[in-house]
């Protein structure tokens, strides 16, 4: 069964009665520990609540997806993860763990940028802001590889075109001399997933990457994150779209006005919602209307019917 939570007491109770015990040991099965999380933002001039005792944990090879509307709190999460607060953003309390390292916590109030890198990533939904427009996209590469590994420029630059390479990128030779504007949106979202994982990171923040990207382009860029969870790496997906969840993830939580709703494997939370806003999204995405069970279901008809063709061909 999944962990459902009132929104409406969230702000002063934690997802689960185990989270403020374990605020102040790190677990080493998780390679991301979000714990108790509560950040602030300025609003008219007071500083009024936008992440409430948000607790999520991710293992090492696990994708684990961050589900809900504009505003709820999702990007804010992420940037608190990277230590990237925008202006008018606080973080009041919790702790963030990467790697078993505090990032951010009572310990670490200021956050701590050593684990940016080699301990965590991230991959933006505009690449066209996040990159910089007036240089080479494969320079850009090489200077993210540089940053954390001791690497001469020739030899950076033959690292930033293998990963050009295993992002899917074509003809990387060539397309490492191109500046942003020369290249389509999916080609620009692999720049920067090759920039992102170029330190092979513990945890790969993913924010909303796959929005503005039709649909066959979006499911190459799934099949990037697949791998790269295949390899070790703990991702965390945020995103309001619950059919690339349902692709993508084995785990998610719900967020609803900055507080964890929800949370379980993929197949409890679409088989068996407990809260009312989770059972509201999952309606209002048609795809997922018939459930997980629905999907299997068909799946096993599928393959009911390729075995019962494949013996009438063999009969014959």
């Amino acid at each position: 069964m999944t962990t459902a939570v009132n929104a409406e007491n969230s702000a002063t109770t934690a997802v689960t009665t185990t989270a403020t015990a374990a605020a102040s040991a790190s677990d080493p099965e998780y390679a991301l520990e979000i714990v108790d999380l509560c950040i602030d933002v300025d609003k008219h001039g007071e500083r009024v609540p936008a992440v409430k005792n948000l607790t999520i944990r991710v293992k090492a090879g696990e994708s684990h997806g961050l589900v809900g509307e504009s505003g709820s709190g999702k990007s804010l999460t992420l940037r608190a993860v990277m230590g990237l607060f925008s202006k008018g953003a606080y973080y009041r309390s919790g702790c963030i763990r990467i790697g078993g390292h505090e990032v951010l916590g009572p310990d670490t109030p200021d956050y701590d940028p050593s684990m940016r890198g080699k301990g965590v990533s991230m991959v933006f939904q505009e690449p066209a802001v996040a990159l910089n427009p007036i240089m080479k996209v494969g320079w850009q590469i090489v200077d993210a590889v540089r940053e954390q590994e001791h690497l001469s420029r020739a030899e950076a630059k033959a690292r930033a075109i293998e990963l050009m390479a295993s992002v899917g990128i074509t003809n990387p030779e060539d397309r490492f001399d191109a500046y942003p504007f020369e290249l389509s949106g999916g080609m620009r979202q692999r720049v920067m997933i090759a920039a992102a994982i170029a330190c092979k990171p513990k945890v790969l923040l993913c924010d909303e990457p796959t929005t503005a990207l039709d649909v066959t382009i979006q499911e190459q860029i799934l099949d990037i994150f697949r791998a790269i969870a295949g390899s070790g790496t703990a991702l965390l997906y945020v995103t309001h779209d619950l059919a690339v969840v349902s692709q993508l993830c084995e785990t998610l939580s719900v967020i609803y006005h900055g507080a964890i709703v929800e949370e379980g494997t993929l197949r409890q939370v679409f088989d068996d919602p407990q809260d009312a806003y989770t059972r509201q999204l999952l309606s209002s995405t048609p795809y997922l209307k018939g459930s997980m069970k629905a999907a299997e279901k068909a799946a096993a008809t599928e393959t009911a019917a390729e075995t019962t063709a494949a013996t009438e061909t063999k009969g014959e």
